[in-house]
């Protein structure tokens, strides 16, 4: 489980809850109020699935593909900004969120979605 041990994900978990904190207590700050969920949720989620792919298939060099990445920004963005305002009327589509979720999941693929080192031989010369 090292992948959830990078420090952008413990930067991106410590934000999200500390926004969720701040919601808690009914302290609202634009724009964290507005996006910081929406750019940190796919750094997180991605990072989740990257560390359960590694452990069921016991391999630390697995990235997830590019056009995997795409298609968690859309089934975001479908989800959670085009459904989701049609039936609950709480909710409003906003194309900002898109945006927000595209760059979290850039920020996931350029710094996060590396290979993890294999551990240098011991005692071979």
């Amino acid at each position: 489980m090292k992948s959830l041990q990078h420090p952008l994900f413990l930067i991106c978990l410590l934000l999200f809850c500390l926004n969720r904190m701040l919601e808690l207590g009914q302290v609202f700050l634009w724009p964290l109020y507005a996006y910081l969920d929406d750019l940190l949720c796919l750094p997180l989620t991605l990072s989740l699935i990257l560390a359960v792919q590694r452990a069921y298939f016991r391999n630390q060099s697995i990235a997830i593909p590019v056009k995997h990445i795409f298609f968690a920004v859309a089934a975001y963005a479908v989800c959670f900004e085009l459904l989701l305002p049609l039936y609950k009327p709480l909710y409003t589509a906003d194309v900002l969120d898109v945006l927000a979720y595209a760059l979290g999941a850039v920020a996931f693929h350029l710094f996060m979605n590396k290979p993890l080192e294999a551990p240098a031989a011991v005692g071979r010369s």
